[in-house]
Order: structure tokens, then sequence, then C-alpha cells
């Protein structure tokens, strides 16, 4: 294998760590076939997919469904994203040995939480091409030094409205977003009001504006992405705080909706 492609290799196993790790499912965009287990006499607990399994928990308990796999998996959006993982890379590459010492000790000062709640210390270079790649997604400047600041702060409260008719399709929220930072959508439609578990059916959606103000009219972005909203379908969203200058995005929020159409 040429150093580049184990390069390019590393760098899609630790963005896919980053999506699944942060509790997002675009992680099966780009790579399939993980799960997270924790041990306890045989096996105590599961969390991801292996195959064509997902293994998953909610307040019921533990449960095994089928995985559904997306049906496009090179869509322009997609090779754009595998272009920018390539680029990362190769500046990773690029770095001198103390740029990347000092993103270790960044990792090591900056754990996140898995799907299993458990705290994970990534490595520099998951961080490193964690933050640069959205950045990138947001059409940013990469950044060469970690970030010398603390994430975003949450949304405290999250209202998606779903009025296709005479009312509103957009996006209420609290706090307001800190200067300079924008909102990070991902969405689903599902049109069965009987499915719940959703985090494999997310996309990404767009980044608002620059210290977007609340309510944020989200429809074109949505339909964009989702396609014509229709009436009884259930919008999923979840939200969260981007700091477009180091790549840092708070805690995700949910909301869901049903479509209606008000005349």
């Amino acid at each position: 294998m040429r150093k580049s492609d184990f390069f390019l290799l590393a760098a899609l196993v630790a963005v896919t760590l980053d999506y699944f790790f942060a509790g997002i499912a675009d992680a099966s965009q780009i790579f399939y076939g993980m799960a997270i287990i924790r041990t306890g006499g045989i096996v105590g607990q599961i969390s991801g997919s292996i195959a064509g399994t997902t293994y998953s928990h909610n307040k019921g308990g533990a449960y095994v469904r089928n995985r559904s796999i997306p049906t496009n998996p090179s869509s322009a959006a997609q090779l754009q994203r595998r272009a920018d993982l390539a680029t990362v890379s190769t500046d990773w590459q690029n770095l001198t040995a103390a740029q990347r010492q000092a993103w270790e000790e960044w990792a090591r000062q900056n754990p996140i939480v898995n799907a299993l709640g458990d705290s994970i210390l990534k490595s520099g270079h998951q961080s490193f091409v964690g933050l640069n790649s959205r950045i990138l997604l947001a059409s940013g400047t990469q950044i060469l030094v970690p970030p010398v600041v603390a994430r975003p702060d949450g949304f405290l409260t999250l209202v998606q409205d779903g009025d296709i008719g005479t009312g509103d399709v957009d996006l209420t929220f609290t706090a307001a977003l800190t200067t300079g930072n924008q909102i990070e959508l991902w969405g689903a439609v599902t049109n069965s009001a009987g499915i719940s578990y959703v985090e494999n059916l997310y996309r990404f959606i767009a980044f608002s504006a620059v210290d977007e103000a609340s309510p944020w009219a989200n429809q074109t972005e949505i339909e964009l992405i989702l396609g014509t909203l229709i009436v009884g379908q259930t919008l999923h969203v979840k939200a969260a705080q981007f700091d477009p200058a180091n790549g840092q995005r708070s805690t995700f929020v949910r909301s869901d909706v049903v479509i209606i159409d008000t005349p």
C-alpha cells in the first residue's frame, strides 16, 4: 500500500469515528460495518452495525433490527466529501512534528462521548480530520493548529415547524447563536408514524447563514436535500451550533413535526 493511500484510509476511519461517536448517522455514507461493543461477561452491550444487523438500545432496553443502507452511496455531495478527506489527509502528512504533537495534546484534553455514553479519547489525527472536514463542508479555511476556545454551547430549545400551506416551515431556537456561528442542520423524512429510530436516515441539510436569527426559514434547504415535503410525512431534524472558524460544534438537539397544509 502506498503511503498516500494509507493516510487516506486512516482519514476515512477517523472521520467515520468522529461522526459515529457524535451519534450522527452520516458515517454510513462514507464507511460501512462498524459497531461499538462494551464487554461484560461474554458481551455486555453492543451499539452500531455489523454487516446487515444494527444493535441499539432505548428506554425499553437493547434491541436488534435489520440495517438500512443508503441506496445512493455516490452522490455529488458524497464524492465531494471524499475529495475533502483526501485533501485533509494530505495536509496531515505535511504537518510538522510539533504541530502533530499539539493535535495529540488537544485530543487528550477534549474527549468525546460515543453512542454508549462512554468518554472516548480520539487521536490527534482523528481530531484534525474531523474538525477540518467540517470546515471544508462549510466552505471554510482549514486550520493547522488546534482550537484554543471551547466548543459552542448547545441550543436550549429547538422547534421545527412544518406547515407547507399558509403557515411556516422554519426552525425556532433558543439561545441565540454565538457571534460568528452557524446552525448545522441534519434531517430525515419518514412516511410512517410508527418509525421512531431515524439516526441511520439523517442527512446533512445545510449550514445557516452566520449569526442566523430565530426563526430560520429552512424549507428551501430541506427540500433541496430531502425532496418536496408531503402532508402526513414526519420531518425529523437535529441541529447544533457550529463554529466555522475551528470546526467545533455543540451537542445536537432534535425536533420532529408532522407536515400539514393549512388552507
